[in-house]
This record gives C-alpha cells, sequence and structure tokens, in this order.
C-alpha cells in the first residue's frame, strides 16, 4: 500500500551572521549583546516559521554559534566545509555555506571544480567564492537524497589587486564571469554524481542573479535531451504546473526594485512530466514580511533577504 512521505527544502541567507566581539568586513561592525540577541532572536523565529526537514544558509561566520541555534530549532545534524576568511584576529571577510537537517547526514564534500571537461579549451579554472556544499542525506522511508547548498559570487564589483586605474565596468564584468563560472561548474559536478548514482536533488542557494540570466540560468539548462542524465528546475515552475499561484515574491530588494535570488531546485524526481518522477511540489513559501512589512521591534536585526521554503510530497 502507497503510503506519503513530505519533506521540505528550505533556503535561508543568515546576513552577517557573526557572534560578538568579531567583527565582518570592518572593525566597526561589530553587533552589541542586545543586538546579537535580537539578531538570534529574528533567525530562531524565522527557521520555525518554516517548518523544513533541511536547510541550506548562506553568510555564515560563527559556525558553531549558527549550529547551536539550529540544534535549538530541531536540526541535530549540521555540516559546514569551509572556514570563514579572517583578515586579522576579530575581523573577517568571508562567510561560509552550511547544511542543516532533521535526518542524518551519511556523506558531506566541498564541491570541486572539474578540471577533464575544460582540458580541450587550454582554460584556468578558478576557485569557488564560496565552497558549495554536497552531502547525502538519509531520508526516513524515502532512502538517500542528494543536496547541495551554495552562494554564487556577488553582483558586486571585483576589487583590483593593485593600485592604479580602476574601472567598475570591468570590476563587474569579472565578478559575473565568476559567477558563470561557478554556476558551470556547479552543474558539472552535479551532472556527475547523479551519473553515478542517481539520487533525488535539491540545489538550495543564494544565486545572486535571477535564473532567467544567461549566466546564472547555465544551471538549470538542459544539456541532454535524451537520456539519463540530471534534469534541474526551478521549484517555483514546478509548483505552478500543479497550482494556481499568486505572482512570484521577489527574495531580496535593491532600494524598491525586487528580484528573486533565493532558489531551491529540484531534479526530475520532483517533475511530474518524467518518467522518474517519484514526488510532487506541493507547497511554495517565501517569508518576505520583514522585507515588505517591517516592524522595528521585530525586524531590526533581520536578513536582507527572504527564507524560501518547499515543501514535497513522495509517495513510497
Amino acid at each position: 500500500m502507497n503510503t506519503t512521505k513530505t519533506l521540505t527544502f528550505a533556503t535561508a541567507n543568515l546576513f552577517n551572521f557573526l557572534k560578538p566581539p568579531d567583527a565582518f568586513y570592518e572593525f566597526s561592525n561589530i553587533y552589541g549583546q542586545e543586538e546579537w540577541q535580537a539578531k538570534c532572536q529574528w533567525t530562531k523565529s524565522q527557521i520555525n516559521k518554516l517548518d523544513a526537514d533541511i536547510i541550506g544558509l548562506q553568510e555564515v561566520f560563527s559556525i558553531e554559534a549558527v549550529q547551536q541555534l539550529l540544534a535549538e530549532c530541531g536540526f541535530p545534524y549540521f555540516v559546514t566545509v569551509d572556514k570563514p576568511k579572517s583578515e586579522s584576529d576579530y575581523i573577517y571577510s568571508r562567510p561560509v555555506v552550511a547544511l542543516a537537517s532533521k535526518y542524518p547526514i551519511l556523506h558531506a564534500e566541498a564541491v570541486k571544480p572539474l578540471k577533464e571537461p575544460v582540458k580541450a579549451y587550454q582554460i584556468e579554472l578558478p576557485e569557488f567564492s564560496r565552497k558549495p556544499i554536497h552531502a547525502v542525506i538519509k531520508v526516513p522511508t524515502v532512502g538517500e537524497v542528494a543536496v547541495y547548498v551554495c552562494h554564487l559570487k556577488s553582483q558586486r564589483a571585483t576589487e583590483p589587486t593593485l593600485k592604479g586605474e580602476e574601472s567598475q565596468l570591468l570590476g563587474q564584468w569579472l565578478s559575473s564571469q565568476l559567477r558563470g563560472w561557478e554556476s558551470m561548474m556547479l552543474r558539472l559536478y552535479m551532472d556527475k554524481q547523479y551519473q553515478k548514482s542517481p539520487r533525488p536533488t535539491a540545489l538550495l542557494g543564494d544565486m545572486n542573479q535571477p535564473l532567467t540570466s544567461d549566466i546564472t540560468g547555465l544551471l538549470t539548462q538542459r544539456a541532454d535531451e535524451e537520456g539519463e542524465a540530471l534534469v534541474l528546475t526551478d521549484s517555483w515552475l514546478v509548483y505552478k504546473h500543479a497550482a494556481i499561484s499568486p505572482a512570484r515574491a521577489a527574495t531580496h530588494y535593491h532600494f524598491s526594485k525586487g528580484n528573486v535570488l533565493d532558489y531551491v531546485i529540484l531534479s526530475q524526481e520532483f517533475q511530474p512530466d518524467s518518467q522518474r518522477s517519484i514526488a510532487e511540489v506541493s507547497r511554495y513559501l517565501v517569508q518576505d514580511q520583514h522585507l515588505i512589512n517591517p516592524i522595528y521591534d521585530r525586524d531590526k536585526q533581520a536578513s536582507d533577504h527572504a527564507f524560501v521554503a518547499v515543501g514535497t510530497q513522495f509517495i513510497v
């Protein structure tokens, strides 16, 4: 007899989550104790509202503090694959991504650029600006699920290494170029892992650009129309296929302009028109009240991103 198993994925950019007395980017960026408590309280409240089973986290500076907070929210399993970059004893400049789960994490490793596919082009591969996570999680009654967490290069212009005549346009292009490389290297890595072990797969992340762009759109572009290749689709599009939905909510605002930067991307196992379909998207939630209708006392230490949760149902 068939039964239904629900599994909810989420992605959450925590926005400079760094415990005092350490500072982010500049020596003056240090939370006071009241500010830090407010940030932890807000973050904990938002994570509980997501009602998720697996969460990808971005902008993590204080790894132990995040791990403890997620444990208090009911996530006993937690992993990172990198450490924040330290500019001095207490100033940090590069946060990392993390993964929290209510189910056991069987395996976790950093995603590494694949050298083989680009050998013929004689190109030197850049490193990821923030190492993505590849994990395998054991979900009761469902089995093994592959989960990736990423935070692609920001749209902020790349700063020159040497002093001289700087170009804002060149800096922006270099950032876009690296974000494109990261998108392609992540996709090729995911393809290879899926070929070795086909599993339901989810990519959780802050892409720093809408998937409609030619750059981050590489993540969901089909390279093989036939065969057993990995097929990735924005979960919103799968949800809209099955339900009448309102206009899509933005997950980040630049002044008054809203963009969708935060995504849950799913493999063909979650797509109704696939022969491999074993699950469906049943819920799509964007927690954005702190962005569109903030209340100071509640949201004074909120993230600058909305958190996104996607509920799925497996027939097992």
